[in-house]
């Protein structure tokens, strides 16, 4: 906070009173935080982002933590508060009065503070908001990674472990990336404007509905750890090379000697005569290589095979004239959601 600040309050207070009219006073972000985190954890997690994202540019700034119950199902929404201005603090003392006014760039002391705008450096705010979405996402996972690494979840009886993650993209691209079929939801806003009964169920329908998306999703990523594959997507056995690196990752996270043992011994039935393969033919390369390292004029290049020509027959009477097929136009049904979805 600036030298004139005693407390932050007089801070957001004389942002609303000096501050031009047309100008926004100050910004203000609201940030969902972990259920699974204590409350120093999340106050670590806020304060760790804001020195490497909003203190470097001298935002003045305030946060606060709340944990309010769900409307709907009653669970902790735990959630950070962040205000900041724009003006920079660049040190010189100032009232709160001169410290609102434009900035004077010839001689700064006689001015207001300048500022920043979160989108120097960027296209535009829109492309800073992506940047700084993709910024918390990667923090958050680093925080989940250190204190909960996996979430269980129980479906049909049976818990399913996965890798515990979040993501800053929309739904709709999530859903592009990742093949699901997730909705947003609406927001119920401050105070009771959209509590009503159908409202509130419209929220709740759409939260079941993600919900079963979300086991769905669950049960496929842990197939998905369970499962490595051997074969590209070409349905063709890896390379040498890419067995190897599997090899070292199998031996690098074994913690049972005899599951590794079984693992390898499968790769070797699996992949033995492509391996056979490969190696005869890295022998068969190297042999010609040195031969043409010992020898001024190689005694081989690379060949091109080059098909027989084939003469297409005359014919003597013209081709019959065909109809062509109309074009028939698209049809506007979709699998689900169509191409507003």
């Amino acid at each position: 906070m600036p030298a004139f600040v005693k407390d932050p309050i007089d801070f957001w207070q004389a942002a609303d009173t000096y501050e031009r009219a047309n100008a926004k006073a100050y910004m203000e972000y609201e940030i969902a935080l972990p259920n699974e985190f204590t409350s120093e954890q999340r106050k670590t997690l806020i304060e760790t982002f804001l020195d490497k994202h909003i203190v470097p540019q001298q935002y003045p700034h305030s946060y606060a933590i709340h944990n309010v119950k769900s409307r709907i199902s009653g669970e902790d929404q735990p959630h950070c508060h962040l205000m900041f201005s724009l003006k920079a603090d660049d040190g010189i003392e100032r009232s709160a009065e001169q410290y609102f006014k434009r900035y004077n760039p010839q001689d700064p002391a006689k001015g207001g503070a300048k500022k920043i705008q979160l989108q120097d450096g960027h296209e535009d705010y829109s492309t800073f908001l992506i940047y700084i979405r993709k910024q918390w996402e990667n923090h958050l996972n680093d925080a989940l990674a250190q204190h909960c690494p996996t979430v269980t979840y129980t479906l049909d009886g049976q818990d399913i472990t996965i890798k515990n993650q979040v993501s800053a993209d929309s739904y709709e691209k999530y859903n592009e990336i990742h093949s699901t079929l997730y909705l947003p939801e609406p927001k119920l806003g401050v105070g009771q404007q959209n509590a009503t009964a159908e409202y509130l169920a419209q929220i709740q329908k759409i939260r079941e509905h993600n919900q079963q998306e979300r086991e769905l999703e669950e049960r496929q990523k842990q197939l998905d750890q369970q499962h490595e594959y051997f074969y590209s997507a070409e349905n063709n056995p890896f390379s040498s090379l890419e067995v190897m690196y599997y090899l070292n990752y199998l031996i690098k996270n074994a913690t049972n000697k005899d599951k590794l043992k079984n693992d390898l011994n499968e790769i070797i039935k699996n992949q033995g005569p492509i391996l056979k393969q490969e190696a005869w033919s890295i022998y068969e390369m190297n042999e010609k290589l040195e031969d043409s390292r010992r020898n001024s004029t190689p005694c081989f290049e690379f060949e091109v095979h080059s098909l027989p020509e084939y003469v297409l027959p005359i014919q003597n009477t013209p081709p019959k004239r065909t109809q062509s097929e109309p074009v028939q136009p698209k049809a506007d049904d979709y699998d689900y959601g169509g191409p507003g979805f």
